[in-house]
Order: C-alpha cells, then sequence, then structure tokens
C-alpha cells in the first residue's frame, strides 16, 4: 500500500521496514451519519479500495467523543483519531453488504400471503403505481392519477377554509355544497366535506423515518398530493412523553398556552443522583451512545449514583446503586409514592415552588418558575382550571392567583417587574368558589394512599421506595430523573410521565447544573428557523391544501364533525388538565 499524505508510519514486525495503515489515510475516510437508529451519530466511513471496510465516531463530535477534538484540528491529524460508536453502528456494515438487502422493486405475482413475487424495473413500478390497471389478476387497482382527484391550489384552499368555518358552526353543509358545487365529485362524501377530498385515500405509512427523509415524504404527501394521512411511528413511540413534559413545561402568554419543551434530559456530568426511570444509560435511550460515557465518567471521577426504574433487571439495572422492579404501568404511583415521602419530610424546595413568576424567580437566583402557588378551582368535587384574577375581583382574566399571608394577589407569569410569592399549600373560597394551591392538589394526591397502599400498587418495598427518595432529596439540585418509553408506553402514559416531572419541579432542578436541561434538539423540519437561508415550506409552486379527517384520527375532535354540528350528536364531557402539574420557563 502506498505512503500516501498523512499516512501513520510503525515499524514492521520483526524489522525496521515501514509501513502504512491505510485506513487512517485521511482520503480514505468519509465522514457521515449513522442511521441505525434515531440518535444518528456522526461517524468516520472507512474505505479500502472504495469498499466500507470499517466504521468509527467522529471524533469532532461532542457525542462520540468526550471532550471532542477541537473544530480546528488538522483533517490529517484528526484522521488518526476515533471517537466511539456502538455494536448496532457498527453492524451498518453488514446492512450495507448484507447479500439479501433489497436494491430492485419486487411485485407480488401470486395470491397475498404465498410469498411469491417477481423483480421489475422502476420505470415500470413507477408506471403502474400512477396509472393503476389490473396488476394482480385481482381486478381494477386504482393508481395515484386516479386518487389524485383535487388538483386545483386555489379550489383546495377555498374548500378547506370552508371546512374551517363548518366547524366553527359558521357555515352549514347545504352553503358548503352551494359554494363549491362544481367540485362536489372531488370529495369522499359530499353530505360530509369534513372527510376531505379523494386526495385522502393516499396515505404514507412507515415507520422510524429519520430527519431528512421524514421531511421530504411529508412534503410530497401534505403539499403535493394534498392528503393529510402521514402516519409514523408516534402511536406506538414516546408520545405521550413528549406531551407530558411539553404541557408541564408550557407558558401562557396573551390568552394562550404554548412554547413547552417536549424533551428535558438531566446533566449527567455534573449530577450527584441520576434517576433512569423506564430508561436506560447503556440501552434503551436516545443517545445511549454518548450517555454511557457521561454516566461511566462521572461514576469514576465525581462518585455520581444513579437508580433504574424498570420491571426487569436490565444492563443498567444491574450495574446501579439501586433497582426499583416497578410492576408495568404503575410508575405514577411510584412517583406519588415518593411525592409522598418527600411531603411527609417537608423535603422539597420551598424557596424555588414560592415563586409565581419570573420577577421573583430573578430575585433569588432560579432561572425557571412555577405554578405550584397557584390557585385551582373546584368544581363538581374535583380540581379543574386555574383560578383567574376577573373571577377574584382582583385583576383579568388573563392573570392567575396566588394567596399570601391570606391576601390573594394576582399574578402574570412572564412579569418581570414585580416579584409575587405565593403560600405553598393555601385553602381559599373567593366569591363561593372553592380553590386549592396545585402543590396542595399534588399533595392529597400522594396522600390518598399509605405508603404500604402504594408498595401494593408498584411493588417497590417502603424501605427502598423512601431510600431513594431520600438520595434523591439529598443533593440539592444536582440530581435528575430521566424518563421514557417505559414510562410512557400505557394508556395511562402522559400522567405517568407527569407525575415523574413533578418530582423534578419539588426540588426545582430545572436549568441547574446537574439538574435537567430542555437544551439541544435537531434540525428544523422546513429550515423554518430564523437565520437559515431557505424556508421550505414557503418554496412549493402550487402546492395543495390538506383538510379533512385523519386515518388515525390524530388532531381530530369529534364535536368538530359536520355529523355532531348538523345531526345534534350529544357533547362530550370536556376534559379539563391535570391541575397539579408545575411550569418552568
Amino acid at each position: 500500500m502506498g505512503r500516501g499524505r498523512g499516512g501513520k508510519r510503525a515499524a514492521g514486525p520483526g524489522n525496521d521496514a515501514e509501513y502504512s495503515y491505510g485506513l487512517q489515510l485521511p482520503e480514505n475516510i468519509i465522514h457521515s451519519t449513522c442511521l441505525q437508529c434515531h440518535v444518528a451519530c456522526p461517524i468516520k466511513a472507512k474505505l479500502t479500495g472504495g469498499i466500507l471496510t470499517k466504521l468509527d465516531g467522529n471524533p469532532f463530535s461532542p457525542q462520540q467523543m468526550l471532550p471532542h477534538l477541537d473544530y480546528a484540528t488538522s483533517p490529517f491529524e484528526a484522521a488518526a483519531t476515533d471517537g466511539k460508536i456502538c455494536s448496532k453502528g457498527q453492524s451498518a456494515l453488514q446492512t450495507m453488504y448484507d447479500p439479501y438487502r433489497l436494491v430492485r422493486v419486487l411485485k407480488r405475482v401470486g395470491k397475498r400471503g404465498e410469498n411469491k413475487w417477481q423483480t421489475i424495473s422502476f420505470d415500470q413500478a413507477l408506471r403502474e403505481i400512477v396509472d393503476g390497471g389490473d396488476l394482480f389478476g385481482e381486478g381494477h387497482v386504482d393508481g395515484l392519477d386516479e386518487v389524485l382527484a383535487l388538483r386545483d391550489p386555489a379550489i383546495a384552499k377555498a374548500m378547506a377554509d370552508d371546512v374551517a368555518k363548518m366547524k366553527k358552526g359558521d357555515l352549514s353543509v347545504a352553503e358548503f355544497k352551494a359554494n363549491h358545487a362544481d367540485h362536489l365529485d372531488k370529495l369522499i362524501d359530499p353530505d360530509h366535506p369534513d372527510k376531505g377530498p379523494k386526495n385522502n385515500q393516499y396515505t404514507s405509512l412507515i415507520g422510524r423515518a429519520e430527519h431528512g427523509r421524514k421531511e421530504f415524504i411529508k412534503r410530497f404527501t401534505f403539499d403535493t398530493f394534498g392528503s393529510v394521512n402521514y402516519t409514523d411511528h408516534f402511536n406506538i413511540c414516546e408520545v405521550s412523553h413528549h406531551i407530558a413534559h411539553a404541557k408541564t413545561s408550557n407558558q401562557y402568554s396573551e390568552g394562550k398556552w404554548s412554547g413547552g419543551k417536549s424533551h428535558f434530559k438531566p446533566d449527567l456530568l455534573n449530577a450527584d443522583l441520576a434517576i433512569f426511570w423506564g430508561t436506560g444509560a447503556f440501552e434503551a435511550n436516545f443517545g445511549s451512545t454518548p450517555m454511557a460515557e457521561k454516566v461511566t465518567w462521572s461514576q469514576r471521577e465525581r462518585g455520581m449514583r444513579y437508580a433504574v426504574v424498570d420491571p426487569r433487571l436490565s444492563q443498567t439495572a444491574g450495574k446501579a446503586h439501586w433497582w426499583l422492579p416497578v410492576r408495568p404501568g404503575a410508575d405514577g404511583a411510584l412517583a406519588l409514592a415518593m411525592a409522598r415521602w418527600i411531603f411527609e419530610h417537608e423535603r422539597y424546595d420551598s424557596a424555588y415552588l414560592e415563586n409565581a413568576n419570573k420577577s421573583a424567580a430573578a430575585e433569588d437566583g432560579e432561572p425557571t418558575w412555577s405554578s405550584g402557588t397557584y390557585l385551582v378551582k373546584t368544581e363538581a368535587g374535583r380540581a379543574s382550571r386555574f383560578l383567574r384574577a376577573d373571577e377574584a375581583g382582583i385583576g383579568d382574566e388573563h392573570q392567575f392567583v396566588v394567596s399570601r399571608a391570606g391576601e390573594l394577589i394576582a399574578v402574570t407569569p412572564g412579569d418581570t417587574d414585580s416579584p409575587i410569592h405565593g403560600d405553598l399549600f393555601a385553602e381559599v373560597v373567593v366569591g363561593g368558589i372553592q380553590a386549592k394551591t396545585s402543590l396542595r392538589l399534588l399533595k392529597e394526591i400522594a396522600s390518598e394512599k399509605t405508603a404500604a397502599e402504594w408498595a401494593d400498587i408498584t411493588g417497590v418495598s417502603e424501605r427502598v421506595t423512601h431510600e431513594v427518595a431520600e438520595a434523591f432529596t439529598n443533593q440539592g439540585k444536582k440530581a435528575a430523573i430521566d424518563s421514557y418509553r417505559g414510562v410512557c408506553q400505557h394508556t395511562n402514559g402522559y400522567y405517568n410521565a407527569q407525575a415523574i416531572q413533578c418530582l423534578n419541579f419539588l426540588i426545582g432542578n430545572m436549568d441547574w447544573a446537574g439538574g435537567m436541561s430542555a437544551g439541544g434538539g435537531h434540525w428544523h423540519e422546513f429550515g423554518g428557523k430564523p437565520g437559515n437561508p431557505y424556508t421550505f415550506s414557503k418554496m412549493h409552486p402550487d402546492k395543495l391544501t390538506k383538510f379533512g379527517i385523519t386515518q388515525s384520527r390524530e388532531g381530530w375532535r369529534y364535536e368538530d364533525t359536520t355529523l355532531f354540528r348538523e345531526e345534534g350528536y350529544p357533547a362530550r364531557r370536556p376534559f379539563y388538565p391535570f391541575g397539579s402539574g408545575v411550569y418552568n420557563e
């Protein structure tokens, strides 16, 4: 093998001859991204004669090396330094050169289930998918050309706008049909325009599509084809985890809640205690490759301890200081059991929780604040919604209310001029309205059962539950709970995740070194962030406006349909969000 530029030289075995290691020559290295899982680790692909021979982590990435190489490092120098990569990432070699990997289009030629196929060209596949026909000897199959019924962008937008009016009750079906009499044949059901156009018969049904691919598929499905039916992995993944995090961190401004962060992670390089709840440091998590190094480094260099909540004895649990084998789905109960101990022993951060707005937080040197002192109305014997200042006669409808030494005070959450502090466990009656603080409601829920009763539900002993709760509250703000799919993939997954987040809020660890943070993120889907040169959503000529009810029913409300509006079906009972959430900035 030739010397090449930057090749490392070493004495050959048994003599003084020199040889070069070609896989660390920069001309034989391609920097890329691993797509073997959703972490998308940066990698170095090493080639021998144009053949992929070895994969390693990219040393310029903080995910693959701690600390990573300085970005100014010469590629000739960096070529000899490798970052880490997991075994799944290494298996991409087998994926790429698998002799059974599909590289051509297969068409079914037998009956369904007979597993009979023939190889066809891409041109034939595209022609049959678009044109349709008797493709399988079983009768006519509609092609995309027939499904794409509504093609005029102006008509699609006008119909979508009128459907939106119908949902608000501002337009009847009869009026819609009169407005669009010449194009009703484009709809799935003209008597129910809210179902949308026949275009919605097209569905993009995929699994875990990585970013870049997903945005392209959405662009085609929504804008080019005008279908609402894009469905990916979320229904069987961690969406309730993201919703719980977003809802417990939402901010109220200008009459609406928004801006919540959908993913918080622990600061493992500074934490003194971490709890991995329904997830793990070394498997079953986002970023297990970079996370594993942070955990092992913190254990070795700083003496960090960690606990694992998991029904099974996972690899991470096998190395943990505590393993809590919770019964599947009982995660929220375990969180409440820990909260009960924290309240009983007054191990919560009262100074943090008393801060009711941004100004109070800044005064105390806190980066965030909570709604722990906000008063919540009791209606029909149950907690319902935050009490508003106009209801208490002390402010307007966009302000909340706290009690301080018996005095009711109006609160604007984002106020930076007037620090407001509230009493943690106040209970009041104002204008005939009963109200309690959200923190008091959380305490009451946690106290509904004894420690022994919680243990019976969770399968985790009182001793271990209390020991972990004590350890968690012994670290100040340098403790954090990381939860994920194991917690949320249940019918009560949202509430499990929310209850666990409340434990983080009780010690006030948000945005503190060693606590929880909402940093990071991923590439913005359509290039719309400030500073991006191209906003792809605005660069689609003659794009169609999608409308209609999705097959997955996501974002769909029964009360919005024409069936409800016109046929008088009974309204469903309104849903009130759990009132003991604690909100951060």
